[in-house]
């Protein structure tokens, strides 16, 4: 021991003397103050600090990996190359001492890098809104990432530099990170070659882009993180190991090699446990994602198009049966589970008697009790409960139904990387979209394609569009172990901790590090670091909202909007309302007026090319509108030119007739084109079926009743 550190100590010596040493740490520091300062300088924040951070963090890892990877390979063939190792070894010194100071100097370096690292963050997240425990939990969490990648690192290096006595020792390097940057490029939820693959990374990388999702912190990735890099650690041990025994063997005592072969030997079992535990986890996830892919594959072509209809194009199920109320008690008793009391009040606005009606709860929910005010038997089929009534529902009669359900809530999307419904430790999240609670009728939660996609999995899943023909009356208590939490629904919280309130849109819960501010009348729910940024942005789109109500009698301003991560806010867009948004920091940072006006308008007429150019031709006349009264018409005087300036060709004959008949009007007054899109509107917004929509025919109804 007293060798190693006499040889410890003479390195580290050496490496105090050498100038250039001190330039990583000095990069590192001068590109960390750049972050801070311009995230800092910002009058207004819309990302949190934690994202910022890593961000930026997984980058300059990279660079560092490839300096320290490097350097490792350096100290361990620097005496070589200068001769002077053939001149130590004559020394009384043992192959273990000489490798294991220069191998603990390296790591003392890559060490300093790792300290600079935890000392740029933890004064930085004292700024934010996070307690003392999360605070600790990031610093632990960036720890093991980062020391562990460079104690593997440099391991590799020596067994590298002592292996290949030559320039490939050196190549070699980031030739393994250039396959490591391959791995992260693979954990984006689209991988093309087996995603079991990314745990192969001195790092863990089994998250979307950044390990940090908005309120949720990095709970989702903590615990993985922590078994992943134990193994890495492990390994870290294993390879030095090997590197000590391919060093000069002809002098190496047999102790040296029988205790070298015993402890690599003794390490190699729990390594392997270790990342058998952590290669289960992942598997069972991605095996759970493949399931359900299968599960929800389309059987047709039609079928297909009927889930687009609902998911991006808002088109509503037309149901006979309604759900007026819903009163649910709800206890998490352990993470990701779910016991559920719910009491439905159910109407039936049908025209002639039936015998049957459908709800939808998630198949991984087992329902325990059905029973309802009227005599009736259930039946369970996927996603389906299936409720029979031997003397049938008359039109216009009501009923009630209580159904008891549990099971496990933990479902996943892209690649298994992404959790799409929770409750775990620090964070909860049940969207509609993962169905956890009844939903009246056979609704396709989710659909996918496969043999179109080329992927590894072979499919892309996207959540269903789950649009509510009326609005439901709501009351919500929750308990658990979870109740501790911050949690938000879609409808308002009650002094009394319990949930009440009418949604068409329906329910959606979110628990985690949130905070919630009300502009006019909408509740917005996020980060507590983002919601001034949040408000702003809201504020802005609160004028747009109010004209469009002015203008065209529709109510645009949502009831709630969610502050989430991009990946489970892109996935909530499938069920489009205008009583609830989902946005992320681009929402709200890059809100810029002249794409927000092509935004409400879709919002109010969804995209539909089956409907139609007459549709199109509204869609854009409502565009128009909102583009003269906030003076973004970009130098056109007419709607007409506007619009005929997105055609690369002549407009078709049917539709510049159309052009000009808004023309006239707009001509006459900007006042008459407004009103005459607000009529036609309205027409449109009364039809049950859109595709019978008649542009020319609304035109010339508006003329006969304004002449009179």
């Amino acid at each position: 021991m007293s060798m190693i550190k006499l040889v410890y100590r003479n390195e580290m010596r050496l490496l105090c003397r050498n100038p250039y040493l001190a330039l990583p740490l000095a990069i590192q520091l001068i590109c960390w103050g750049y972050v801070i300062c311009m995230y800092e300088s910002e009058p207004v924040h819309y990302e949190e600090i934690a994202a910022v951070f890593y961000g930026n963090f997984q980058w300059i890892l990279m660079v560092n990996l490839l300096v320290v990877g490097l350097f490792a390979v350096y100290m361990a063939g620097k005496d070589r190359e200068s001769e002077f190792e053939y001149l130590a070894v004559t020394y009384k010194v043992k192959n273990t001492a000489w490798i294991a100071g220069k191998w603990l100097a390296a790591q003392t370096y890559g060490f300093g890098l790792t300290a600079m690292t935890l000392l740029v963050q933890g004064i930085w997240f004292l700024s934010g809104s996070m307690g003392a425990e999360e605070r600790l939990q990031n610093l632990m969490y960036v720890f093991v990432q980062v020391e562990g990648a460079y104690f593997l690192l440099v391991s590799i290096g020596f067994l590298f530099g002592i292996w290949m006595k030559n320039t490939l020792s050196y190549i070699c390097i980031p030739a393994l990170l250039g396959a490591v940057f391959l791995l992260q490029a693979n954990s984006y939820g689209f991988a093309y070659v087996n995603p079991r693959l990314n745990l192969a990374t001195p790092y863990d990388s089994m998250y979307i882009a950044t390990p940090y999702q908005s309120i949720w912190g990095i709970n989702g990735v903590f615990d993985g993180a922590m078994l992943h890099q134990l193994a890495v650690f492990l390994l870290g041990v294993i390879v030095i190991l090997a590197a000590l025994l391919l060093f000069h063997p002809h002098r190496r005592l047999k102790i040296e090699k029988r205790i070298s072969m015993t402890l690599a030997v003794i390490l190699v079992i729990p390594a392997v446990v270790i990342s058998g535990i952590r290669y289960s986890q992942y598997d069972s996830a991605l095996e759970q994602y493949i399931e359900t892919g299968e599960q929800y594959l389309f059987a047709s072509r039609e079928e297909e198009f009927a889930f687009l209809r609902t998911s991006t194009q808002g088109e509503r199920p037309n149901y006979p049966f309604a759900i007026d109320r819903t009163d649910l008690n709800v206890l998490f008793p352990s993470d990701n589970r779910i016991e559920a009391d719910s009491r439905l009040s159910i109407a039936y606005n049908g025209d002639v008697p039936v015998n049957d009606v459908s709800l939808t709860l998630h198949h991984r929910l087992a329902v325990t009790e059905c029973s309802g005010s009227v005599e009736m038997t259930c039946s369970r089929e996927k996603d389906f409960i299936r409720i029979r009534f031997p003397n049938g529902i008359q039109p216009n009669e009501r009923f009630d139904l209580n159904l008891n359900y549990e099971g496990d809530m933990k479902q996943y999307r892209s690649d298994g990387l992404l959790a799409h419904s929770f409750i775990e430790s620090g964070r909860v999240y049940l969207p509609k979209e993962a169905s956890w609670y009844p939903l009246i009728g056979e609704r396709a939660l989710a659909g996918s394609v496969r043999g179109m996609d080329p992927t590894y999995v072979q499919f892309e899943l996207k959540n269903g569009g789950l649009v509510e023909d009326s609005p439901t009356a709501f009351t919500v208590t929750i308990k658990g172990q979870e109740d501790g939490v911050p949690m938000a629904l879609t409808i308002p919280r009650e002094p009394d901790g319990s949930y009440k309130g009418t949604s068409r849109y329906g329910l959606s819960l979110v628990g985690g590090n949130l905070q919630e501010v009300t502009v006019d009348q909408t509740r917005v729910v996020g980060h507590p670091e983002v919601l001034v940024g949040a408000r702003k942005t809201t504020e802005m789109y609160l004028k747009y909202w109010d004209y469009i109500e002015e203008w065209l009698g529709v109510g645009m301003a949502p009831k709630v909007i969610y502050i989430l991560g991009s990946d489970h806010s892109k996935m909530a867009q499938f069920t489009p309302s205008l009583e609830f948004a989902a946005w992320d920091f681009y929402d709200i940072k890059y809100a810029d007026p002249s794409v927000m006006v092509y935004a409400l308008a879709t919002d109010l007429i969804h995209d539909n090319p089956s409907l139609g150019e007459d549709v199109h031709i509204l869609q854009s006349a409502i565009t128009w509108g909102l583009m003269k009264h906030f003076q973004l018409d970009k130098g056109f005087d007419r709607f007409g030119d506007w619009y005929a300036h997105d055609w690369r060709s002549q407009l078709p004959a049917e539709a510049a007739n159309r052009i000009e008949m808004l023309n006239r009007f707009e001509e006459n007054s900007g006042e008459q084109f407004l009103k005459a899109v607000n009529y036609v509107f309205s027409q449109y917004d009364g039809l049950k079926d859109k595709a019978e929509f008649n542009l020319e025919t609304a035109l010339k109804s508006y003329e006969g009743e304004a002449k009179r």
